[in-house]
């Protein structure tokens, strides 16, 4: 249901409803605004200018080469999804996403040597595996890296921290170097915030530039730039959420 209901909110779909919505209405004034108003909206959500302005707000706040601190006992990095129907690899593999967190966590292991929790459930619930054991199998297979914890429970951020750090306490790790996407960053700390457990943010692929000057182009619509606005807009829209759904709750124990 969420799902849909962001579907809908999220472009393309939001600025199309709104030209249909005009364009059945068109006879009246209030149609004919309507549907210019998801015209405008499609062209905005399409240019690269506006796709950055919202991607800076979500990527900067966090540096990409952060110092490791000295009382980090563990690394997590957040699964991102899973590349179904994956027949060149026998099966089902992990997606684009997940495999730049992978990388980069054990890029993060070899320099550090911190021991590897890796966090991601079966989303839909009738996964053959879960996103933690499909990371761990490339890690391990691919990589020659281990992986010392699998948090396999978990349906969403807020459940990737809080499971995480439930098996990360019964170890009596408290402090962890935490891997995800720089634009996924704000909802995964602010998630593991709720859980008492120290994250020190260790993001990859930041998308956005450090901006002007700008150039003709970054305002002419781009198919990319109306990807990368939906995914900005799914991180507010997630992090507003959680913050409705999860704000009161406190999971240290």
């Amino acid at each position: 249901m969420l799902t849909t209901l962001e579907g809908l909110i999220l472009p393309p779909a939001s600025g199309l409803i709104l030209l249909l919505a005009g364009l059945l209405l068109w006879r009246r004034r209030m149609g004919r605004l309507v549907a210019g108003a998801g015209l405008v909206w499609l062209y905005v959500a399409a240019m690269p200018v506006f796709a950055g302005w919202l991607l800076v707000g979500l990527e900067r706040p966090y540096a990409m080469t952060p110092t490791v601190p000295s009382e980090a006992q563990a690394i997590v990095i957040l699964a991102g999804g899973r590349y179904r129907h994956a027949e060149e690899y026998g099966g089902e593999s992990v997606n684009a996403f997940s495999l730049e967190r992978l990388r980069y966590g054990a890029q993060l292991h070899r320099d550090t040597g911190l021991p590897l929790l890796v966090s991601g459930g079966r989303v839909q619930g009738d996964e053959p595996a879960s996103e933690a054991r499909l990371i761990a199998d490339v890690l391990e297979r691919e990589m020659g890296v281990s992986v010392r914890w699998l948090e396999e429970e978990s349906r969403n951020t807020f459940e990737n921290a809080r499971f995480s750090a439930r098996m990360l306490r019964d170890e009596g790790i408290d402090h962890v170097l935490l891997v995800s996407h720089a634009l996924h960053m704000p909802r995964a700390l602010w998630s593991f915030d709720r859980t008492g457990l120290e994250a020190t943010p260790f993001p990859t692929r930041r998308i956005s530039t450090d901006g002007g000057p700008y150039r003709h182009r970054d305002f002419l619509p781009h198919p990319r730039a109306m990807w990368h606005t939906a995914f900005a807009m799914h991180e507010y829209l997630g992090l507003a959420w959680y913050r409705a759904r999860y704000g009161r709750m406190k999971d240290e124990g």
